[in-house]
């Protein structure tokens, strides 16, 4: 409404500015009108030597000008008249529309709040299927919900699947922190008794590790899924111990100065319910793989940056593994007797291979002509080499006759179509998706 008024007072401004450019061009067009005589107080046709016929000739032409300025006059007048007009025709359609929005407006209201409540819950839903770990600064969250209206606060607050999942984060602000413990609260609160999806960063701040502990007591029987970063001050086995005992999903994230013996150990008290475990920049040796060996058994999935020589292993400690990302580090040597081994794995479904450019030999042959993986569906290979396992990877298939519905390659060279027909000769159904990654290095 503001900013229709201002636009009002600019046009009127407009107007005045039209009108005081005729005034001024007219004065300035008539600064002669006056004579020597006109000016004098006291005058006499004598003294000025003036006849009856010049005074004639001289009124005329003031009568002349007089009907100049007169006709100058009605084309100003009519001039206004039709700018005001037309700015009053502007303001109306304005208005109009102001008036058709609010009753847009009014009606999209009125017809949100007819919807009924298992709509409602089935658009918040989709609104925020893709979320992993919200906080009250998320986009999307069930916090910009609750602010639509109170109806859809009513019903926001009511649906606990909505609130399931929150990330946890210790700064070293005191002020802020008390802030966060109502607001992290009053969240938990909300979820009600579903399990929980929580994401865990305790920060630099001193202390931070234990508040989280003193926070989520209450709640960690519900938690399901848990997303840990450890920082330089953070002893990971404060936060790895007594776990819930329904845990389903475990996400940790170690630096290299953290020892591996230590993380390894913490992990290894895992409990039987745990079927996800990723790992994140941390590298397992033998020794570290040989501790989790109780945990294994039970996983279902994992993710964890290892070395090409220790894959086998890996696997071997993981039989009912069924799908997995493995990122392979330094060394990429291989004993002899692993060139020439065969290894089945017979219910790996998904694998996903990541293997920088940066290493001095490719691992990737080696390791498609000794594994057998009979049911194998989808099959990811990142790699920063010039060239694919073209012939490794033809063997594999063929040896390991899994039906292979998906075959991405996400590299800086990927294969040409050539080779991607022999592939498919291979599987006819074959999927083939190529990713051209000039980052994979």
């Amino acid at each position: 409404m503001q900013k229709v008024q201002k636009t009002t007072a600019n046009r009127g401004v407009d107007v005045l500015r039209y009108t005081t450019k005729y005034s001024d061009a007219f004065t300035s067009g008539h600064t002669s009108l006056g004579t020597p005589y006109c000016r004098s107080r006291k005058f006499s046709r004598s003294a000025l030597g003036l006849k009856d016929q010049d005074i004639n000739t001289i009124i005329t032409e003031r009568h002349q000008e007089l009907d100049v300025i007169s006709h100058e006059t009605l084309d100003l007048a009519h001039t206004v008249m039709d700018k005001t007009k037309d700015l009053g025709h502007q303001l109306a359609k304005k208005h109009d529309k102001i008036i058709e929005s609010a009753n847009l407006n009014k009606g999209l209201r009125s017809a949100l709040e007819r919807f009924p409540t298992k709509v409602l819950s089935k658009i918040f839903d989709y609104y925020l299927m893709d979320s992993n770990y919200l906080s009250r600064r998320s986009n999307p969250s069930p916090m910009q919900l609750a602010r639509v209206c109170h109806r859809w606060r009513d019903v926001a607050e009511r649906m606990a699947n909505l609130w399931c999942k929150l990330s946890f984060d210790v700064g070293d602000d005191r002020t802020e922190w008390k802030r966060s413990i109502f607001y992290y609260d009053s969240w938990l609160k909300r979820s009600q008794d579903y399990p929980l999806s929580l994401q865990l960063r305790p920060g630099y701040a001193k202390g931070g590790t234990a508040k989280l502990r003193q926070l989520l007591q209450p709640c960690m029987s519900r938690v399901s899924s848990l997303d840990i970063v450890f920082w330089d001050d953070v002893e990971p086995e404060h936060l790895l111990e007594d776990l819930p005992a329904g845990l389903q999903e475990l996400t940790v994230c170690f630096g290299d100065w953290f020892d591996a013996s230590a993380i390894a150990q913490s992990l290894s008290q895992l409990p039987s319910t745990v079927r996800s475990l990723k790992i994140i920049d941390r590298i397992f040796g033998p020794d570290c793989l040989h501790s989790l060996n109780p945990v294994w058994a039970h996983l279902t999935h994992v993710e964890i940056a290892i070395r090409p020589r220790n894959v086998f292993h890996f696997l071997f400690l993981c039989p009912n593994l069924s799908s997995c990302e493995l990122i392979f580090s330094q060394p990429v040597s291989m004993d002899t007797r692993v060139q020439c081994m065969r290894f089945t794995h017979a219910n790996l479904r998904s694998l996903c291979i990541i293997c920088p450019g940066r290493f001095e030999s490719n691992p990737l042959p080696i390791l498609f002509r000794a594994l057998i993986l009979p049911k194998l569906r989808t099959l990811e290979i990142r790699y920063g080499f010039l060239s694919s396992p073209h012939e490794e990877l033809l063997t594999f298939l063929r040896r390991s006759k899994c039906p292979l519905e998906i075959l991405i390659f996400d590299a800086v060279v990927i294969p040409p179509p050539e080779q991607q027909g022999d592939f498919i000769a291979i599987i006819p159904t074959l999927k083939i998706e190529c990713k051209l990654d000039i980052d994979t290095n």
